[in-house]
Order: C-alpha cells, then sequence, then structure tokens
C-alpha cells in the first residue's frame, strides 16, 4: 500500500532525514517491486505541484528546506517576471534566467544570490532572484497572434505582450492565414534559449475590426472556454424544462408570497428575489431572500459540477456572456423567471425598525414570482407618483416598492454606523448597436433600485455567513483584508496634496476613515481620481475556507450566497446550507479537515478564476474604447492626469473613460525632469509641473489596436499646473487606471 501524501512530507521534513534517495524512501514506506513505479509517480506528483524538490541526482527533498522556489510564473511585457509563492516574498526572475517558461506556468525556481547584493547595493539586494531550473506544469498549448511573414519565415507574433516568444510555423502549417491575420496556434515545441517556438496554425479568427474577432482573441488569450463540452450540455438536456411535482417534497411553499426579481434590463439569469412586508405588531420587518437552488441540479462530483469548477464564474463581456451554466439551467431551470415554479434556498431576516436583523431562518422552498422588474421600473416607482396603468399593472406591488426601498434604507444606515466603505462612482458603459458596433460610452446608471437590492443581498450574505461559521461548518468565505499600510504611506501624501488627511495609525486605519473621505470628495472635481485612488489602495477581496471577515463592509461574518448561477463559491456555500439544514448538525469531526482542505483548494481556484474573468472582461472592454475612439483622431477633449512616469504622464478623458498617454517629449520646449520621490514630471527651466489631478485639454494623435494604445499630445497651451505639495507621491505610476466591467452584473455589492 502506497503512502499518503502527508506521510511522503512528514518524513521529509523530520530532522535527519531531509534529504533522502529514491531508495530511502522506498525502503522507509516498506514500497518495492510491483509498487515502486506507482510510488515514481506519487512522488513526481509531488514534484509537480512544487512540494518536494529532486537534488542531486535521484534525492528529495521537501521544497521549504532547499534553495528553490515553486509557484506560478507571472511575466511583464518587459520580459521579466516573478514566481508567486504561497508564503514569503515572491521571487524575481530576470528575462535571462526563464529558460523557456511562460507567463501563467508553473515553474520550479533556484533563488541566486545577485551581484547587487554581494556588491552591498542595498536596494537590488533586499529583492529576492533567481532562474528557472524547471517547468513543471505548462500553462497554455495554444497561443493567439497575428500571422506575419518576416525574413522569408512565417511567424506568429503574440498578441499578449506577456508572451516574450515569436512563433515560426513551418511551411504547411498555416491553414491558409493571410499576412496580418488573427490567428490561433498550437506550439509544438516551447521556447529556447532564442525565443523562438514552433506551432500549427490551428484557427483563423479574422482581422482586427471584424465584428467579434476583439472578443474571440481576448478568450482565448485568456484561456477561457467559448463552449460548453457535449457531454455536459448532454447531461444538462436531461433536466426538465419545469420544476417536477417530487421535486417539492420537504420544501416550504412561498408561490402565494409578494415575491418579485428586479434585475437589468438585459439579464437572462435571475438569481435572486425578495419580498418585504410588516411584522404583524408593525413594529419590524420581515426581509424574503430567495435563491435559486441550484445546489439541487448541479450536485457534487457530476459533470456540470466539474465545468462549473473550472470556469468558476460567468465572465460578461460587452453584448455577449460566457456563462458558468449551460443555458439549460443559467436561463431556464434555474433562473427565476417569472409565473412559474422555482426551487430556491431561502434566507427569512426578522428586522427592528431600526433595520437590526433580530432573527434569521434559512429553508428549502418553491417560489412562483409575480413579476419581472427592471432597476429602471423599480426606481421609477419609487422616486416618483404612480401612474394608473402603474396601479393596474403591478396593483400592491406599487407600495410593497416603497416598502422595500424604507428597509434597504435602514440597512444602509446600519452599515454606514459601523463604517462600511461604498465605493459608489458609475463604472464606463458600452453602449452597442444592432450590429454589435459601440456607438457610445456612458456613465453606468446607478439608482435607488441597484441600492436596494444590493442591501438586500449584502444582509443576506452576512446572515449565512454567521449561520456557518457558529454551527462550525465548513465552507468558503469571502475575505477582504485591511490594506498594506505601505501603500496608505503613499495614499496619505496625495490626499495631503489635495488638502485631505488620512487619519491615525495606518497599521490600525478603520474602513470608516476612507468612508469620511469619501463623503469630503463627494462632487468635488478630484472625485473621479482620488475615488480610484482610494480603491486602488485597498487589498483584493478573495475567496478563503476562514472567515477572517470583510474590511470594505466593516462585516465580521461575510460570504458569496447570493448568486449561484454565476459564481461556483455561492454554489459550494448553498451545499454547505443545504446540509446542515438536511442532517441538523455540522460535518463530523472525523471528516472536518478533509472537508476543510478541499474548501481550501476550491477558494483558491475561484479566486484565480475570478481574476481572470476581471482581466478578460477590462480587456474586453479595452478593446471596445479603441474602437470607439477610431473616428475621432485629431480631435481634442477635456482629460486629467491619473498617473505619471519617466516617459510621460497617463491621461484619462473626462467624458469618456479612456485612458492614453501624453509622451514626456510633447509636453512643452523644456526638459522635463522625473523626480521619482515625488512622482511628478517638472520642467528644469520653466518649474511647471504635471501630477496627479491636473486638468489638460489633449489631442488625440494616433491609435495602436495592435498594442491596444492611445497616444495623445496637448491641445494648445496646457492648464497651468498647480505647485506640487511637499513629498506629493504618486501611488501606482507608469498605470492609468482600468475603470468598468461592462455587462458584468455587481456582485450585488460591487466589487465586495
Amino acid at each position: 500500500m502506497l503512502p499518503r501524501d502527508a506521510e511522503i512530507l512528514e518524513r521529509l521534513r523530520r530532522k535527519g532525514s531531509r534529504v533522502l534517495t529514491f531508495r530511502e524512501l522506498a525502503k522507509a514506506f516498506h514500497v518495492s517491486g510491483d509498487g515502486e513505479d506507482a510510488f515514481r509517480e506519487r512522488l513526481d506528483a509531488l514534484e509537480r505541484r512544487g512540494e518536494i524538490v529532486r537534488v542531486r541526482g535521484e534525492k528529495y527533498s521537501a521544497i521549504e528546506y532547499s534553495n528553490m522556489v515553486a509557484g506560478r510564473l507571472t511575466v511583464r511585457p518587459e520580459g521579466f517576471g516573478f514566481v508567486l509563492a504561497d508564503e514569503g516574498e515572491d521571487l524575481y526572475v530576470p528575462r535571462a534566467g526563464m529558460h523557456g517558461a511562460m507567463d501563467g506556468d508553473t515553474v520550479l525556481a533556484r533563488e541566486e544570490r545577485s551581484r547587487a547584493a554581494a556588491s552591498g547595493r542595498r536596494r537590488d539586494a533586499e529583492r529576492r532572484s533567481g532562474v528557472v531550473v524547471k517547468v513543471l506544469d505548462r500553462a497554455r498549448e495554444r497561443v493567439v497572434g497575428r500571422f506575419e511573414t518576416q525574413e522569408g519565415r512565417r511567424i506568429v507574433a503574440p498578441y499578449d505582450p506577456k508572451v516574450d516568444a515569436v512563433i515560426r510555423v513551418a511551411d504547411g502549417q498555416a491553414a491558409g492565414a493571410r499576412e496580418g491575420e488573427i490567428v490561433e496556434v498550437r506550439l509544438t515545441s516551447f521556447p529556447d534559449a532564442r525565443r523562438v517556438a514552433h506551432g500549427v496554425v490551428e484557427e483563423r479568427l479574422g482581422f482586427l475590426g471584424d465584428p467579434g474577432v476583439d472578443i474571440e482573441i481576448v478568450l482565448r488569450s485568456h484561456r477561457l472556454p467559448p463552449r460548453f463540452p457535449e457531454p455536459v450540455v448532454a447531461e444538462a438536456e436531461r433536466y426538465p424544462e419545469e420544476v417536477r411535482r417530487e421535486d417539492l417534497a420537504g420544501r416550504r411553499d412561498f408561490r402565494e408570497h409578494a415575491i418579485v426579481t428586479i434585475d437589468g434590463e438585459t439579464a437572462k439569469d435571475f438569481d435572486d428575489a425578495v419580498e418585504v412586508e410588516r411584522t404583524a405588531d408593525g413594529r419590524g420587518f420581515r426581509l424574503g431572500v430567495h435563491i435559486a437552488d441550484v445546489s439541487h441540479y448541479v450536485t457534487e462530483g457530476s459533470l456540470l459540477d466539474d465545468e462549473a469548477r473550472s470556469r468558476g464564474t460567468s465572465v460578461y463581456f460587452p453584448g455577449r456572456v460566457l456563462p458558468m451554466l449551460p443555458e439549460r439551467l443559467s436561463n431556464g431551470l434555474c433562473s427565476l423567471n417569472p409565473r412559474v415554479d422555482r426551487l430556491v434556498l431561502s434566507a427569512i431576516l426578522e428586522l427592528d425598525a431600526h433595520g437590526r436583523v433580530t432573527g434569521s431562518e434559512f429553508v428549502k422552498g418553491v417560489i412562483r414570482s409575480a413579476h419581472r422588474m427592471t432597476y429602471t421600473d423599480v426606481a421609477r416607482l419609487i422616486d416618483s407618483p404612480p401612474t394608473r396603468e402603474d396601479r393596474e399593472r403591478y396593483g400592491p406591488f406599487v407600495e410593497r416598492f416603497r416598502l422595500m426601498a424604507e428597509v434597504a434604507a435602514l440597512l444602509r444606515r446600519r452599515r454606514e454606523a459601523r463604517g462600511s466603505i461604498d465605493f459608489d462612482l458609475p463604472d464606463a458603459d458600452i453602449v452597442l448597436d444592432d450590429a454589435g458596433l459601440v456607438v457610445g460610452i456612458v456613465p453606468e446608471s446607478r439608482n435607488e433600485a441597484h441600492r436596494l437590492i444590493e442591501e438586500f443581498m449584502l444582509a443576506a450574505n452576512e446572515a449565512v455567513a454567521k449561520k456557518l461559521l457558529f454551527a462550525k461548518q465548513p465552507a468558503i468565505y469571502r475575505v477582504h483584508d485591511r490594506p498594506d499600510p505601505d501603500r496608505l504611506v503613499d495614499l496619505r501624501e496625495v490626499l495631503e496634496g489635495f488638502g485631505y488627511e488620512l487619519k491615525g495609525d495606518l497599521e490600525e486605519v478603520p474602513p470608516s476613515a476612507f468612508q469620511k473621505l469619501l463623503a469630503a470628495i463627494d462632487g468635488k472635481p478630484e472625485e473621479r481620481l482620488l475615488h480610484d485612488l482610494l480603491l486602488r489602495a485597498q487589498r483584493k477581496a478573495i475567496y478563503s475556507e476562514e472567515c477572517r471577515g470583510h474590511y470594505a463592509l466593516a462585516a465580521p461574518y461575510y460570504c458569496h450566497f447570493t448568486s449561484p448561477i454565476r459564481r461556483y463559491p455561492d454554489l459550494i456555500v448553498h451545499r454547505q446550507l443545504s446540509r446542515l439544514l438536511a442532517e441538523g448538525r455540522p460535518v463530523a469531526a472525523k471528516d472536518f479537515e478533509a472537508v476543510q482542505h478541499r474548501m481550501h483548494d476550491t477558494a483558491a481556484v475561484s479566486s484565480e478564476r475570478e481574476r481572470r474573468a476581471e482581466q478578460a472582461e477590462r480587456e474586453s472592454l479595452l478593446w471596445k474604447k479603441i474602437v470607439f475612439m477610431r473616428d475621432k483622431v485629431d480631435r481634442e477633449f477635456d482629460a486629467y492626469v491619473t498617473g505619471v512616469a519617466s516617459f510621460g504622464v497617463f491621461v484619462t478623458l473626462k467624458d469618456y473613460f479612456v485612458e492614453g498617454l501624453v509622451p514626456i517629449a510633447s509636453l512643452g520646449n523644456d526638459f522635463f525632469v522625473y523626480e521619482e520621490k515625488q512622482h511628478r514630471l517638472r520642467g528644469r527651466s520653466s518649474g511647471q509641473i504635471f501630477r496627479l489631478g491636473d486638468s489638460l485639454r489633449v489631442r488625440l494623435v494616433a491609435i495602436d489596436e495592435v498594442r491596444r494604445r492611445l497616444d495623445f499630445r496637448l491641445a494648445g497651451t496646457p492648464a497651468v499646473a498647480r505647485p506640487a505639495p511637499k513629498a506629493a507621491r504618486e501611488p501606482v505610476a507608469a498605470k492609468a487606471p482600468a475603470y468598468g466591467r461592462t455587462g458584468r452584473p455587481r456582485a450585488r455589492g460591487r466589487t465586495r
């Protein structure tokens, strides 16, 4: 019988046996004969996962006792990269140390003492650096790029600047691709020391500017599956189109309740439906948040489950959705469509007159939504006197929407009182015509109905997290840690330059401090800029098996429960809550560790898939912006400075949420010096300064569609820059912010 992975690791971590040969390990675990091949495969698997390393021939060591680091390699467009370590500082890898590894690969790297460290140059010596010695797992076998001919050779130049290689295509392997066409190539060999790889053209996507090509490029570049495998679709198709009678057994019947869905005009997958009523004594409220019971259909270990876990989340592009589940479920049987029976997992919350949750109940149920409402219609019914047509169409719901708004306001006030931060400025919204062409970029619409649903979802998420934690049921939580104090040092100095103050110990800054700053900049000319800097100063929320609380929400307990159609962690939370309700007790103590380990793995995968989706959505948005600006070359725009670098200033157009660069050479008849410590550009003769927030009039002079860059110049005389404050520093130099995730539903709580 082969030893478990944990037993092998424990043996290699013992003092005195931290480097063992294969024979020594086999003898220690009584492995011989036919079992040796399987044991060797077990060791190879541990090495691929980066938990052990092979040293000096066929000797093995736990990786923490070697000079090796295993992790995912992330490559910057400049060619260097970092091995992302699970614990400790990431390892810097120079371009010359890549040795054929590519962005996203899982690699084994050897830490090396740098010349800077040996010579005592402190800044460089502080950075851990090394070289890749082995690729443990390749992240990609396919690359998207432009088909070209260079010096008589057919090549594919990768679209992704992080792929630092040229791919050669042999005669007869180009699939008829034409010069300049975007293609997907399958690698037949990976980059060598000269950064040359070889491949075969698998698919021709079209030319830049052709309808839909931009999204196809993004899908393939981020390895997003555009279609579901046939077996997964077949499994989904086996379900009926409507709820069956036998599915209702043991469920609470909410079908006569006044329940509605409220969502965007173009939404088709309805995760949630809500109801509100006053309690019998008239002093409080009863809030019902009914969430699609996806776990009833997507069972653990099924093909649908494996595919949903792999995708992690639905991905939303302008005019297109890449769903986590097949349409049969996402838009059909699971979606809480109006006037049909749907299975739900419900959170019933009792609220007092001040919006405090005084009681909660969680049940499996069945609902029949009375109306499919849009945010626009609900906001109108809340803010304006209803018309006769409204009363005929919605009847008593007209008053119920006003009651919902009252309850949401109470919940919001309680959240604000505890210090919750609301990053609530609108993002960019891409407007498409019927042909899918971009015809406008406008601020995203946000009204009272959006905030109403957001408050209800936040309340349900908190209540479920508290229930699971107190019951000691393993789960996946949504965690947001407090900001890194080092980033707040830069932020504090920038704020001081605008006359604002971030008070207190930066190690212990409460979320209420950011809430007060947001209130102070509300409506000011610098609001958009400072809002974005405050947001970027926060850590990114992640998924975790540990309930560490949510800093921005000032919530000690928080999880994602309300969107199981489009987020895999929500589906896991549903399963764990359903098991707790069915069995009346949490996971048995003997099984707790194993279940918790699965939660850890799933949380890590889900966080990575979320990052992938956000990157793809931002990229698709950038493509649409580039297309929108095509016919605007030589036009002038009002802009403000959002980044400063040694080679110029980044600007954002005030009307379009579009970013670009004004090169330093075009700033005027002066020699401009980049003052790194202050993160500003200063004219040596004139003393003119360019810094964050400065208003400029710029002219668009060129568009690079391949690199997705906009090139601006100052139009006429630039606005007189304000004197820079003492030691003002820009926290995110050399990169302009990217706004918006058009089409993606907010997490009923934005980035929470």
